[in-house]
């Protein structure tokens, strides 16, 4: 009986830390108290059915601080809380890594001949089948964006060249899925740079992708030190789609060692992230690591119109 009391005491103290750590990515009233309520509804309808479940011997403590240190009290509960296939339904992963429920999807955003493509088809049908009630055309136009990005469309065959010879090391990974597009690459580890909570649920991903398709091992980080340390004496190519553009300053400072013995950078961003404006810090970026830099616009079929004045930085030797 006390097991039973103990579990419902640490659900709901999990469930506290979520209610008083506001996610929203702007300071709007509207925004606040929509998302408070979306939060505090949906984590409930999504994870009660866990509430038993044997908790991990690990103290969680309460997170507060940037947006992403808020972000951690969300993730914890998620990790813990949710099933795999509900995942896609928490209102911090919609809001920091996936955005296939953004809106739905008519055949009208999906007529460009890219959508067409099997390779692309076959991984959106991986994805869909991994997530209960999804969107498989809201899949469709969300992942083809990674793809795009690693096709010819957007990258020299000089730098798909060096991708299909290298270690992919992606700095917050999300969910984790762009190891479909590495593995069918190459066949060598990947590497994922992450929040130790976000690496927790990305472990749930790979598990789950495991049983359906074939993907390269993947090693997991949470320390830039260790990252680095590992990396020694290998080739490697570095993607990150926004994560590393949201980082605070003192953080990205300690990838500089990483970025300068990469063989190839590439950093999707927006204009700027709290006060930082991502051009400029790139700009600086590429000569103090004596690296050439390429800016080149995010264009996509079927792009959300948030991230037209988005760019990729490319940094190479």
């Amino acid at each position: 009986m006390n097991i039973f009391f103990f579990k419902i005491y640490n659900y709901l103290r999990l469930y506290l830390f979520t209610i008083f750590s506001n996610i929203s990515p702007n300071n709007k009233l509207k925004s606040n108290l929509i998302i408070f309520f979306k939060s505090a509804f949906l984590n409930i309808l999504y994870s009660y059915k866990n509430i038993l479940i044997n908790l991990p011997d690990k103290k969680f403590f309460f997170s507060s601080g940037n947006y992403w240190q808020r972000c951690i009290n969300h993730l914890n509960f998620v990790g813990l809380y949710y099933d795999s296939d509900k995942l896609h339904k928490s209102p911090v992963i919609n809001l920091t890594v996936i955005n296939f429920n953004y809106k739905n999807r008519t055949s009208h955003d999906l007529s460009d001949a890219f959508f067409k493509n099997e390779k692309l088809n076959y991984f959106s049908e991986i994805i869909y089948k991994l997530f209960s009630n999804s969107n498989y055309n809201n899949i469709l136009q969300w992942y083809g964006a990674y793809y795009y990005t690693f096709s010819n469309k957007t990258l020299s065959e000089k730098q798909l060249n060096k991708i299909n010879n290298s270690v992919v090391l992606e700095i917050g990974p999300g969910l984790g899925l762009n190891s479909l597009i590495y593995s069918e690459k190459n066949k060598h580890e990947i590497f994922f740079y992450d929040l130790e909570q976000m690496s927790e649920i990305q472990k749930k991903i790979e598990n789950s992708l495991r049983k359906n398709c074939h993907i390269n091992k993947i090693k997991y980080f949470s320390d830039v030190n260790n990252l680095e340390a590992k990396l020694i004496n290998k080739d490697y190519v570095i993607f990150s789609s926004y994560a590393f553009s949201e980082f605070p300053i003192k953080l990205r400072k300690k990838f500089d060692d990483i970025i300068q013995n990469s063989k190839l950078s590439i950093f999707l961003s927006n204009e700027s992230f709290e006060n930082v404006e991502n051009k400029t810090y790139f700009l600086s970026l590429a000569n103090r690591l004596k690296k050439s830099l390429e800016i080149k616009k995010f264009v996509y079929p079927s792009q959300d119109g948030f991230t037209k004045d988005h760019n990729y930085f490319i940094l190479e030797n």
